[in-house]
């Protein structure tokens, strides 16, 4: 019995060796072997319809306004570098097709005096080439390349800028002329001034603005502004963002994530108003709220009671250097616990 005990054990040893053995024999070799070198070989086409996306919906749509831009030269760059793989003319129907090798490039629209004298912008795509196929890409020209809000406050006054978002104030909260909004996507938020009343556009509301950035007493806002066909009704407004009155008072810069956003300061005391403003102290600091425009008579002064604790939401207004919280409506006051 022992003997046979031992045998099992020196065999099981010697199994354990062989296969440590075999494994380091197989890193060696998956290490020394060299990878096999493919290249990539074969061409495909890119082709596509080139044309002015009046209603914005990346569709040639000629019944909502949309134009053919043809005579237009179209390239296909090497991603990322300005080496030119292959090179087309729309022709009448705006129509190109241009053979590359595969893989995926950058399609480039050159800027003809057409699309100057229309301000068209070309925002560019990356289109994925495969062996013997054709990769249709829509080649949609528009009014300009939508960037984020806290982008858009970069370009400097009276640049061109297009943004998207939701709508977090709709026309008439504050103005009686029912003309000014304020817009917001996940970096922040803007107030846009001269949209027609005629869109009818509401809180929730998801839309696309292109028009030129100004400032009117510190505080940014695009004026001028063509809304894109393509709204979108009823989306959710997005959640406000609960902030203290002290990091309200302390914001001084127009830049500031929170100027333009929908805010919340919870359980603060409101003084006395003058000239539409009052002080409002949540024990941080006091800042200022200000019942702007026909927001006076939607939610009136005599709404705020002395001793008495309200949570407020509202639009973070940026005034003569100076945040203020604007209200929007009775809605957006709600007495409180001082507890």
């Amino acid at each position: 019995m022992t003997n046979m005990t031992i045998s099992l054990s020196s065999l099981r040893r010697h199994a354990r060796v062989l296969a440590v053995t075999a494994a380091a024999l197989a890193s060696v070799s998956c290490v020394e072997d060299p990878a096999p070198v493919t290249a990539l070989e074969g061409t495909g086409q890119v082709s596509g319809i080139l044309f002015f996306d009046r209603d914005n919906n990346n569709v040639f749509t000629p019944t909502a306004g949309d134009s053919l831009m043809p005579g237009v030269t179209v390239r296909v760059l090497d991603r990322g570098t300005s080496t030119v793989l292959g090179t087309a003319t729309t022709g009448a129907n705006g129509r190109y097709e241009i053979t590359v090798p595969i893989g995926t490039h950058d399609l480039d629209v050159v800027r003809s005096s057409a699309i100057v004298a229309g301000n068209f912008i070309w925002c560019g795509a990356t289109p994925s080439v495969y062996r013997n196929e054709a990769t249709f890409v829509p080649t949609a020209l528009k009014f300009g390349c939508v960037v984020r809000i806290n982008a858009a406050k970069l370009v400097a006054l009276n640049g061109s800028v297009t943004i998207a978002g939701i709508v977090t104030a709709q026309p008439g909260r504050y103005r009686a002329a029912n003309d000014n909004l304020y817009l917001q996507d996940p970096t922040g938020g803007i107030q846009v001034f001269g949209v027609p009343a005629s869109l009818g556009l509401q809180e929730g509301d998801s839309i696309e603005v292109t028009g030129t950035m100004a400032a009117f007493n510190t505080q940014l806002q695009i004026t001028s502004p063509r809304i894109a066909p393509n709204i979108k009704r009823g989306a959710d407004v997005p959640d406000p963002v609960q902030v203290t009155t002290g990091a309200l008072a302390a914001t001084t810069n127009a830049l500031a994530p929170n100027v333009g956003r929908l805010v919340r300061v919870r359980k603060v005391t409101v003084g006395a108003f003058a000239s539409g403003n009052a002080p409002m102290n949540d024990g941080s600091g006091a800042a200022q709220v200000r019942l702007d425009g026909n927001a006076a008579t939607t939610i009136g002064t005599t709404r705020f009671e002395t001793g008495k604790c309200y949570d407020i939401t509202g639009i973070v207004g940026f005034f003569n250097n100076a945040t203020q919280l604007q209200p929007r409506g009775a809605f957006d006051v709600t007495e409180v616990s001082c507890s």
